[in-house]
């Protein structure tokens, strides 16, 4: 899931040599957070705290070089098996039989914020020293990979470790108490003990969200609690989903799952329809109340406004941010600077196809896509990219829709990814309310072929090292589902190839400017008025447009960057590969060098970027 632009409108920007027109045109798009697991965020993943069962398990062993891949192995699996078993969700999302990986005992909750020593950052020196005591250069050439990935990784966390504090779950547009119900309808039955674990994680809500709260209490301490307007946004969530809590949703999802289970006769499933009847009265919706309640009692109490920069090291955490995102060797000037190239050499392009061609403006602005049916948007796709894209995986897929429960706060689409060890269908999502027939096509290039989904089931097929499932820059999972759903408007059926490109230059603008803007309230400490400015130079003169863009990136700060920044360093990679290879440049050899390589940091892509 991810933040949503929920306008449409037409801009005209100014040409001051040409003196024409510049139709920028902002349909319903968004940015899609693929959302891998629920509580990850509280472990390896985004606090500062690591693999205790790595440093109770690994302590003491002497590596030798014979044993040095095996060694790894073992390393980086108990990184992996401390991390999936933190919570019930994580654990689900990622694994249908953990048993089989060596994992047997584990908390059947939601998981818990760290509240004694939150900052404390010795399980992450201790895997990282660990980490260094391997010769890189003995292991195989993909554990290199993931040596470096995890290295990365590792020394970034460290480096940022005391800034902990500035990192909240709670968002308007990709926070918890939006994903939540989300993910327990989607919460899949293969036995009956995952009914049981299910149920566990159901009854826990209430706990969990006191804990959250009594982490909000220790940000608002420090100042760090969030703005009144943001905090008045998620109470209305919460709330919203309570009202709606009548409807059923996670009645009917939990009763139609249970029909999936022959085994089960109709007195057990009576049994299990009661007790989850009684979850989610006393233990979601009682969650939920008291997480608007606490949000309440703490609206008001933060000292700070405004963009991170306007925090004791706001700039610094914002960094940090970018950085884990992207791992790529640059300042925030100098994406900044870059995204100002791209948007000068799109507007350009743009300029120059409508000089040539003095009907693109029409065709522009009455143009639809052919298919608007997702199945049949999905079959069109997966045909297109053959001649650009390496084959993938069979892959048996479904679309489904959003509940009208969460469809004004969720994003317009999102793709779960499979357990590692059950692949079999793959569930896309759908927000009817924020996703409409003019952009479903290339949302469904985002998710789908050759977004998320192509990418995820494509290099889970290498049976890489486990860990790299968890450790996912979301830099390269967001960058390439931007690059391929931007990539897709070449794909619509125009007969007409400026108005293709015109279309996907329209996308790649208006991405960038929110790029720019996310960069400027967040770390050069723009004000509405300055992002209004801003957007204003280049024909978007609605001011609520300003407001929306401020108000969405104080809620999530460097949420555009990992699609944005990501996006472009695809395209920087793809030039520098042009000009590496010259000639023998080949468009599906360098997409399959990406896919190969899997999720990693930017600098990785480029060390490794072949002749």
């Amino acid at each position: 899931m991810r933040a949503v632009i929920k306008y449409s409108i037409i801009s005209q920007v100014y040409n001051n040599r040409f003196q024409e027109g510049l139709y920028l045109k902002i349909t319903k798009k968004r940015f899609l957070l693929i959302f891998t697991s629920l509580i990850l965020s509280f472990s390896l993943l985004a606090g500062c705290h690591s693999a205790d069962t790595v440093r109770n398990n690994q302590q003491n062993t002497v590596y030798s070089a014979s044993s040095e891949n095996e060694n790894f192995r073992e390393f980086t699996d108990a990184i992996f098996r401390d991390n999936v078993s933190g919570d019930i969700l994580s654990l689900h999302t990622i694994l249908q039989h953990p048993e089989n990986y060596g994992i047997t005992n584990y908390e059947k909750t939601l998981g818990r914020y760290n509240l004694d020593n939150p900052t404390d950052s010795s399980d992450i020196s201790d895997c990282l020293t660990q980490l260094n005591s391997f010769d890189k250069n003995s292991l195989s050439k993909d554990q290199q990979i993931t040596y470096e990935l995890l290295k990365k990784y590792l020394e970034t966390k460290l480096e940022y470790c005391d800034l902990f504090l500035l990192d909240t779950d709670l968002s308007t547009t990709i926070g918890i108490q939006v994903q939540l119900p989300i993910i327990f309808a989607e919460y899949t039955f293969n036995e009956v003990k995952d009914i049981d674990e299910y149920l566990c994680a159901v009854e826990d809500t209430d706990e969990f969200f006191e804990n959250l709260i009594e982490y909000e209490k220790m940000r608002s301490e420090k100042g760090y609690f969030m703005e009144t307007s943001l905090a008045e946004e998620i109470i209305e969530q919460c709330n919203t989903f309570i009202d709606s809590a009548d409807d059923g949703y996670l009645i009917t999802t939990f009763e139609e799952k249970l029909n999936n289970l022959p085994e089960l006769d109709e007195t057990q499933k009576s049994s299990y329809q009661e007790r989850n009847k009684a979850a989610v009265n006393e233990h979601v919706i009682k969650g939920y109340r008291i997480l608007a309640d606490g949000i309440e009692q703490l609206k008001n109490t933060g000292k700070y406004s405004g963009g991170l920069c306007n925090y004791p090291n706001g700039q610094k955490y914002y960094e940090y941010l970018v950085n884990n995102q992207m791992g790529w060797s640059k300042t925030i000037d100098e994406y900044d600077a870059l995204l100002d190239s791209y948007i000068s050499r799109n507007i350009a392009s743009i300029q120059g196809l409508y000089r040539k061609n003095l009907g693109l403006s029409d065709q522009f602005n009455t143009f639809h896509f052919q298919y608007t049916q997702p199945m049949e948007i999905l079959s069109d796709l997966k045909e297109k990219i053959k001649t650009s894209f390496p084959e993938g995986a069979d892959v048996n897929y479904e679309v489904k829709y959003i509940t009208k429960a969460l469809q004004d706060y969720a994003s317009p689409a999102m793709y779960f990814t499979p357990q590692i060890d059950n692949n079999a269908v793959n569930s896309i999502y759908i927000n009817p309310r924020s996703t409409g027939s003019s952009d479903i096509y290339t949302t469904l290039a985002h998710e789908g072929f050759p977004g998320h989904m192509y990418q995820i089931t494509y290099f889970a097929n290498k049976n890489s090292d486990l860990i790299r499932h968890i450790i996912q820059p979301s830099g390269y999972i967001e960058g390439w589902a931007t690059y391929c759903e931007a990539l897709s408007y070449q794909y619509a059926d125009t007969d007409n190839a400026p108005l293709n490109t015109l279309m996907q230059l329209n996308y790649s603008t208006i991405m960038l400017i929110y790029g720019k803007v996310d960069i400027g309230v967040n770390y050069y400490g723009w004000s509405e008025d300055d992002v209004y400015n801003f957007i204003s130079s280049y024909g978007f003169n609605d001011k609520s447009v300003a407001t929306q863009m401020y108000s969405q990136m104080l809620s999530e700060p460097a949420n555009y960057c990992k699609y944005v920044l990501g996006y472009v360093g695809f395209m920087e990679l793809k030039a520098a590969a042009m000009q590496k290879q010259g000639n023998s440049f080949n468009l599906k050899e360098f997409h399959q060098y990406i896919l190969d390589m899997g999720p990693v940091q930017f600098d990785i892509l480029f060390e490794n970027l072949p002749e």
